[in-house]
């Protein structure tokens, strides 16, 4: 590999509707004049053209999407990749996390064993309400969807193969159950219910990617973009319907 044309330019070499090119990018283990490049030993893994393909594109973007840097325009490309065909490549994707976990860090979150609702979900916010009515205050049916793909026995940590047994409609509620439950906790209630709706759940559903969850579930949610980038409902309505589910801190 000596160098691939990558971002938007190369985009625009296979979309003639992508957005306007700012700048050049590749990745190259050169230098180019007047041009970004990135460069990095795992990228010899992939068998690279001189521009990256649709797919390849899209990947690209996916892969950057669990940590915050820039979040809203990889999310945005993503999205757009998403609804015009683009598909996830598994091993690509595998290889750049690689990459950006040592670029960006380690990520931390995650469901153990042990955590009840309250120890994983930080003391560092000011909470109104009980964590988990809060949950059922949003939740689709009689109770949240996060019970469902718990493990037996535990309060936090969920068994994969329980999620996997959802039916797409039923995971689409479950990751939006949970951030709901985050916009509310985190920014609608804390506002006085004054916070943009809209607003409050893209930002949760960031932090559910970036800082609440790793692993599978988050490429789930990435991998959805395009059909998880706003809410279904009117959440604020609905735990406003529910109020008799909510447990006031202190009672």
């Amino acid at each position: 590999m000596r160098q691939t044309l990558v971002g938007s330019q190369a985009a625009r070499l296979w979309f003639a509707d992508f957005r306007e090119p700012n700048d050049w990018d590749f990745f190259s283990r050169e230098k180019i004049d007047g041009a970004e490049r990135f460069w990095h030993p795992y990228l010899e893994g992939w068998d690279w053209g001189y521009a990256a393909t649709p797919n390849e594109l899209y990947t690209i973007k996916a892969s950057h999407l669990y940590w915050s840097n820039r979040w809203v325009k990889h999310a945005r490309d993503a999205i757009w990749f998403q609804e015009h065909g683009c598909e996830l490549i598994p091993e690509l994707h595998d290889l750049l996390y690689l990459i950006w976990v040592e670029h960006y860090g380690k990520k931390r979150a995650r469901l153990r064993k042990g955590d009840t609702a309250e120890t994983f979900f930080t003391a560092s916010v000011r909470r109104l309400y009980d964590h988990d009515s809060l949950h059922a205050s949003i939740a689709y049916g009689e109770e949240p969807m996060f019970n469902r793909i718990l493990m037996d026995g535990e309060a936090v940590a969920v068994d994969r193969a329980k999620f996997d047994a959802l039916s797409l409609d039923e995971k689409y509620m479950l990751v939006r159950e949970e951030v709901y439950a985050t916009a509310l906790e985190r920014k609608v209630i804390p506002s006085l219910y004054k916070e943009n709706p809209l607003r409050a759940y893209r930002w949760a559903l960031e932090q559910t990617v970036t800082s609440y969850s790793k692993g599978w579930f988050p490429r789930f949610i990435v991998e959805n973009l395009h059909v998880l980038n706003e809410p279904d409902v009117d959440y604020i309505a609905r735990h406003s319907d529910n109020s008799d589910r909510l447990i006031l801190l202190g009672e």
